[in-house]
C-alpha cells in the first residue's frame, strides 16, 4: 500500500462537540502513523487555537491554518514551502466600509500575531483571542494598519447573506469567503483563491505524497475544495449536504468516532 497523507479538519470533524478528540480517534491516527502514513491538520483556526491538538496528536507535519491562508511547520521554522497570504489593506477597508451599513454583532480581523475586535463581548467565542499577546478593541476601520490574514463578520443569517451577496457581486476577483454555522454564524474572508487545498497540495508535495494518496476528512463549506482535491474525500455524518455530495465517502459523525471507524475499515485492516 502506498504511503497515505491523512488530512484532518478540526471543528465538527476531529473534535467532538466538547472540543476534545476521542480516545478511539487518537488510537486510530496513532496506528496509521505507526504504519508509515502521515497525518496533518487543515483548519480554519489560527495556529494559537490549534497548537494544542497538534501537540496532543504528536504530529510532525506541516499545518494549514486560516483555511489555507497560512501554511507552516511548527517544528521547522525554516520550512521552505511555508507561506502567508493576506488581504490588501485597501480591500480590507472597503469591506469594513460596507459592513458599517449592516447591524452586525461583531467584527474581527487577524493580522499576523494580532487580533482586532470591534467589541469585546459574548458575540464571539470566548476562546477566540486565547494565546494572543496583542488584542486591539475598537473601530477596526480606524485601528487596523496592515494587510489582514482573515476577516470575520458575526451576525444573524440575514445580515450575513447580505454580506455574502455584496462580496460575490463586488469583490469576487480579490477575496474568497466561507460561512460558519452552528453557534457562531459568521462570514470569513481570506485572499482570493485561498482555500485548504492550496496548502495541502504544497504540504503533500514536500512530503512526496501524490494527491491520489490523500485521505481528507471534513464537514463544512470551507472543506469542499479539500474534499474534492483529495484522492479520497470523506465527509462526516454530520456534514452539510454539499460536503457529502463532493466527497467520495461518508462516515459516521464526529460524535460517533467517524474518523476512527473509516480508518479502521479502510486503512488499518488492509
Amino acid at each position: 500500500m502506498n504511503k497515505k497523507l491523512i488530512v484532518l479538519d478540526l471543528d465538527g470533524t476531529t473534535l467532538k462537540e466538547n472540543q476534545t478528540i476521542s480516545l478511539r480517534t487518537k488510537s486510530a491516527l496513532k496506528s496509521a502513523r505507526s504504519l508509515g502514513h502521515e497525518v496533518m491538520i487543515a483548519t480554519g483556526r489560527p495556529y494559537r487555537l490549534s497548537s494544542f491538538y497538534y501537540s496532543e496528536l504528536e504530529l510532525t507535519t506541516p499545518i494549514v491554518n486560516f483555511n489555507g491562508a497560512v501554511l507552516h511547520h511548527p517544528l521547522n521554522p525554516n520550512y521552505l514551502d511555508a507561506y502567508h497570504e493576506s488581504i490588501d489593506l485597501s480591500i480590507v477597508k472597503d469591506i469594513l466600509d460596507y459592513s458599517s451599513t449592516l447591524p452586525l454583532a461583531n467584527i474581527a480581523a487577524e493580522v499576523q500575531d494580532s487580533v482586532f475586535l470591534e467589541r469585546s463581548d459574548d458575540t464571539v467565542p470566548e476562546t477566540f483571542h486565547l494565546g494572543v499577546n496583542n488584542v486591539v478593541i475598537g473601530n477596526i476601520r480606524q485601528t487596523i494598519n496592515a494587510n489582514a490574514t482573515s476577516l470575520l463578520f458575526f451576525g444573524k443569517n440575514e445580515q450575513l447573506d447580505l454580506m455574502s451577496k455584496h462580496l460575490d457581486e463586488e469583490l469576487a476577483d480579490v477575496i474568497s469567503h466561507h460561512t460558519w454555522g452552528a453557534s457562531w454564524p459568521a462570514v470569513e474572508i481570506v485572499k482570493h483563491g485561498i482555500h485548504k487545498a492550496v496548502g495541502i497540495q504544497k504540504a503533500a508535495k514536500s512530503l512526496q505524497i501524490d494527491s491520489k494518496d490523500i485521505i481528507a476528512f471534513g464537514d463544512e463549506a470551507n472543506d469542499l475544495q479539500m474534499l474534492d482535491y483529495a484522492g479520497t474525500g470523506v465527509a462526516m455524518g454530520n456534514a452539510i449536504p454539499a460536503a457529502k455530495n463532493v466527497a467520495d465517502a461518508v462516515t459516521l459523525s464526529n460524535e460517533d468516532d467517524g474518523i476512527a471507524i473509516y480508518l479502521e475499515e479502510n486503512l488499518l485492516r488492509k
